[in-house]
């Protein structure tokens, strides 16, 4: 047997590597993600590897895996592989065949044989794939679709049918160990002091006026408005004028240095709800000191604020960028914007950082929105 290890940025394109070198029956024996650094230390991206393997023999004979038999440990030699239209296209068929040496030592383990993923490489059924596609179309990264399509195959019993309900059902319990839980705070920050964080144009001002008018109108809490975005035209007049419709109190700190005596001067509030000035994620130096303080501020909690609408890579690079101020939380808003979710699922799996709230609108504060779990994964797995 030849065994080979392929190398490229998606799992499609690894895949397609194998069958030009070793044709269509390549067996797929695993896939690893392989983290991609910059020059400058920061993650960019993932890649992957594939180690494949062809039979240096061509006669030597192989098992199809179909579904259990009863005896639960003979596999059905005449069971069909699945073909569908893989990201390879061309029809390619997915390898669903074991060397007979390796199905007689799952027999001497008493392993019932059953489709398998190898390495999170292959679907063994139809719903699995066509769920795969669905969340690889909204945006999910290739290798973290298929670590969720494989934990929930290995998930389900062995008697479920592989029915678009039932995997659907799996990777939702997936999806929920996947991503991190937020500390439960009854819906109201953590924190007395909370700070919103973020690059320029993601919706800072209006998602904290939003939450500045929940505290008040919903929770009857004492809030106080802080900016410190003295610099973009308008801004300090566009939170003053929110503080001023919810009868809030507003002010400004032109520095960082600054903020520790204001905040000091207003600890009686319940919260005080700071604003920052917006940064590109490359030109992070202006904002230095504040993400200094930020950081190092124990009775502050920090949340990054993200246009849902940010490509996939920019997303990325703004959260690393960002990670400067050790933020607690991300927070998601214009999600009537886009049409697809998976870069949010991308980065909450990636960075373990709760989601705290989520903005789908411009209504205040009606189109702010607590974050829960179960809804992310529903809009992923189309489960409504």
């Amino acid at each position: 047997m030849k065994i080979k290890t392929f190398r490229a940025k998606t799992v499609a394109e690894a895949l397609q590597q194998a069958k030009q070198e070793f044709g269509s029956e390549a067996l797929i024996l695993s896939t690893k993600e392989k983290p991609i650094r910059s020059r400058f230390g920061i993650l960019t991206q993932g890649a992957v590897e594939v180690v494949a393997a062809m039979d240096a023999d061509p006669s030597q004979d192989r098992l199809d895996i179909g579904p259990p038999a009863h005896d639960g440990l003979s596999g059905s030699a005449a069971a069909p592989c699945f073909e569908g239209s893989s990201p390879l296209g061309g029809g390619f068929r997915f390898p669903l065949q074991i060397d007979s040496e390796y199905n007689e030592m799952r027999r001497a383990l008493h392993a019932a044989v059953r489709p398998v993923t190898l390495g999170a490489s292959l679907f063994a059924d139809a719903a699995s794939y066509e769920l795969y596609q669905d969340l690889v179309s909204n945006d999910v990264s290739d290798w973290l679709a298929y670590k969720l399509l494989d934990e929930a195959q290995r998930a389900l019993p062995l008697e479920t049918p592989r029915e678009r309900a039932a995997i659907v059902e799996s990777a939702s319990a997936a999806a929920r160990r996947l991503l991190p839980r937020a500390p439960d705070t009854d819906d109201l920050p953590g924190k007395p002091v909370v700070a919103f964080v973020g690059p320029t144009g993601a919706g800072k001002t209006t998602a904290i006026a939003k939450l500045g008018a929940r505290l008040v109108l919903e929770r009857k809490r004492n809030v106080l408005l802080l900016t410190t975005d003295a610099c973009r035209i308008g801004a300090v007049e566009q939170l003053r004028t929110y503080a001023g419709l919810m009868g809030l109190p507003f002010r400004v700190a032109h520095q960082a240095a600054e903020l520790p005596q204001m905040i000091e001067e207003n600890r009686q509030k319940d919260f005080i709800l700071i604003d920052t000035a917006g940064r590109g994620p490359r030109d992070m130096d202006a904002v230095g000191e504040l993400m200094r303080y930020l950081r190092a501020a124990d009775h502050a909690e920090r949340h990054l604020v993200i246009s849902a609408t940010t490509k996939s890579v920019d997303m990325h690079e703004v959260v690393d960028r960002f990670g400067v101020c050790n933020p607690d939380h991300l927070l998601f808003t214009k999600l009537d914007e886009t049409s697809t979710f998976g870069p949010i699922f991308n980065e909450l799996v990636r960075t373990q950082k709760p989601l705290s709230y989520f903005t789908d609108g411009q209504r205040v504060p009606e189109d702010m929105h607590v974050a829960r779990t179960e809804q992310l994964i529903d809009i992923l797995l189309h489960t409504h």
